[in-house]
């Protein structure tokens, strides 16, 4: 079985691995250690949101890995960060919002600086940090009070409007406990705790913050909603496929050039080549500007 595992890693992501030992597939590649993660539980649609929403696990269906088809009740969304939060955590968490924004055309995030003095450990347990009125990107050091498995990287939750197609509000917890939550390109791993990318970590859980689901890789192997993420030192995965993009643009819409996908894709390179989300999310933060369009 692990032998199996380890195959598969070598040519694509893995669906639903459950565990640890299991998942991960451990070799040398460009000098560092190489894991793979299921993401898998990061993300667990209630009864009432997969009955509302059937068709976000049909394949065949135009709704396909979208669990919010409505998307955010109200645009923008203003969020905070948590006050443990560092300067690098916060840059590449605004990189990750500008890519998702660069794919629609438009800025759907506002932000309101920091929530003073709150942290992941400043909740009860997972759910009770939904219970106020921000918005909130969190730190957990405590990870055993989520009920989460130790090997989860992050986890985000939501409220509903009554239909369940619309997201009222949201929360991103980050796994604090057992990795080292930062840029994978500067940071290193130390001892048990593996370095996991902030921007790469974080595109993927705004995808679902935003409404996406999990999307099979055997369906988008590029898609960044697959349920899995390799991490390690100098491991990112900071790009949005062909069908991340049309599956955000069916909730959002688009504005201007993001409305030409192929072009879209096509000029790509440039855009990610000349770090232009890292370089405006910096802008963006040094300013405490609410919002900030792409540079």
């Amino acid at each position: 079985m692990k032998h199996k595992i380890f195959q598969n890693i070598m040519f694509k992501y893995a669906a639903g691995v459950l565990g640890i030992v299991v998942t991960f597939g451990n070799f040398v590649a460009c000098g560092s250690q190489l894991y793979q993660v299921s993401v898998q539980e990061d993300f667990e649609p209630s009864q009432a949101v997969q009955r509302a929403n059937p068709e976000m696990n049909d394949p065949d269906s135009t709704l396909y890995g979208i669990h919010a088809p409505s998307g955010w009740q109200n645009l923008p969304i203003i969020f905070q960060f948590g006050g443990e939060m560092n300067q690098e955590q916060k840059l590449h968490f605004l990189a990750a919002i500008k890519t998702w924004e660069w794919a629609v055309g438009k800025n759907l995030f506002e932000y309101e600086g920091t929530h003073d003095e709150m942290t992941g450990d400043s909740f009860n347990d997972l759910y009770s940090s939904l219970s106020d009125q921000v918005n909130g990107q969190y730190l957990d050091d405590d990870w055993d009070k989520t009920n989460k498995p130790d090997y989860v990287l992050a986890t985000t939750i939501w409220n509903n409007g009554p239909d369940y197609s619309l997201i009222t509000k949201a929360d991103i917890r980050y796994n604090n406990a057992h990795y080292i939550i930062g840029n994978s390109l500067t940071n290193f791993a130390d001892g048990d705790k593996q370095v996991v990318d902030m921007q790469s970590l974080s595109l993927h859980e705004l995808g679902h913050y935003l409404g996406l689901a999990h999307v099979d890789s055997e369906i988008d192997n590029l898609s960044i909603m697959n349920p899995s993420l390799y991490i390690g030192e100098g491991l990112t995965s900071r790009r949005l496929s062909r069908g991340d993009i049309e599956r955000i643009q069916l909730i959002y819409g688009c504005e201007g050039a993001a409305c030409d996908i192929d072009k879209l894709i096509a000029d790509s390179d440039d855009v990610y080549n000349n770090d232009a989300f890292e370089k405006t999310a910096e802008l963006w933060l040094n300013s405490n500007a609410p919002s900030l369009k792409l540079r």
